[in-house]
This record gives structure tokens, sequence and C-alpha cells, in this order.
């Protein structure tokens, strides 16, 4: 049987398109709907947890709504061209599709808390690195399993049981 000749390069195309997939998965650096400088706002003070507030109560941290930045920016800066897309967003009813750049792989099923890891007092920046100078934010951190394995191990003597910093079931359940 005789296959057309497209057929001969399908193994190559879907190679290159596997490729550039794993390439694009792997970057470092993630366009975001608005253009969002965490250094401004770490200049004015204001923490982390004001805008990512599940940080501190919950095991996720959440991502800001557009009512919580326009909470500030209906009077600040309001015609900036950033604000007005943040409004445009909030006059639509529409959240901002904010693009994570910290996520833990689901297949490495592994659990993270960030809640526990706030109330031991672990700065954002040891997993997330130095945002509160980044006027666009990178992924430079990276969060592979031996990172977190030398944290815990260096940290044994703040868990509750010194034998849990090292136990696997602490994040795979």
């Amino acid at each position: 049987m005789h296959l057309p000749q497209a057929w001969t390069f399908a193994p190559l195309c879907i190679s290159l398109a596997g490729l550039l997939f794993a390439q694009a998965c792997a970057r470092r650096d993630v366009a975001q709907p608005i253009a969002f400088p965490h250094r401004v706002h770490a200049e004015k003070k204001i923490r982390c947890t004001f805008c990512h507030a599940g940080a501190e109560r919950n095991s996720q941290a959440t991502l800001p709504s557009v009512t919580l930045c326009m909470s500030c920016h209906s009077v600040v800066k309001a015609d900036a061209p950033e604000i007005v897309k943040v409004k445009s967003y909030l006059d639509s009813k529409t959240e901002i599709p904010w693009r994570r750049i910290y996520r833990l792989d689901p297949e490495a099923e592994v659990f993270f808390n960030h809640h526990r890891h706030a109330a031991a007092a672990v700065p954002c920046a040891t997993c997330h690195g130095d945002v509160a100078s980044r006027d666009v934010l990178v992924r430079e951190v990276n969060l592979e399993m031996g990172f977190c394995v030398r944290c815990h191990r260096a940290a044994q003597a703040k868990f509750r049981d010194a034998r849990l910093a090292s136990d696997c079931a602490t994040c795979h359940r």
C-alpha cells in the first residue's frame, strides 16, 4: 500500500511539535494580561499577602481579583494605560486571566501548603525569588524536589517533629 508523501513527514512533524511544546512549557517568562510591576508595589510597602491573601490562611495562595486591584486603583493612577485595562475587566465582570508563574507539576503528586510555610516565617523570596525588585515577574527559583528537601533539612529544628522534615509523606500524599 502506498501512503501519501505527506505521511512520510508526520513523525518528524510530531517530534518537532512535541519539542516546541516542551520548550514553551519550560519558558521562564510568562506574558501576563496586565503589565504588573511587583517592584512598584513592594516599594510602597504593600505586603505580598495583601494581593496573595490565601498564602497566610490556605494551602494555596490566591491570585489577586480585579476587585482587589480596583480597590486601590479606582483612585491611584486610575488613568494609567494598564489600570484602564484592569478597569475594563471590572466593567465586563471578568477576572483578570493571570497566568501562574510558579506551579508544581501535578504528576509529582506534591501537596504544598502555603499556610504552613507562612506560619514558619519562610520568606516569600525563598521560593519565589526577589519578586520585590521585579517589574516583570519570571520564574527564577527551580522548585524541584532537591530544592525543597535541602530547605526542609536546613529547617529541621522548626518542624514540630524533626522526623517530618525528611519524611516523604510530608509532601507526597
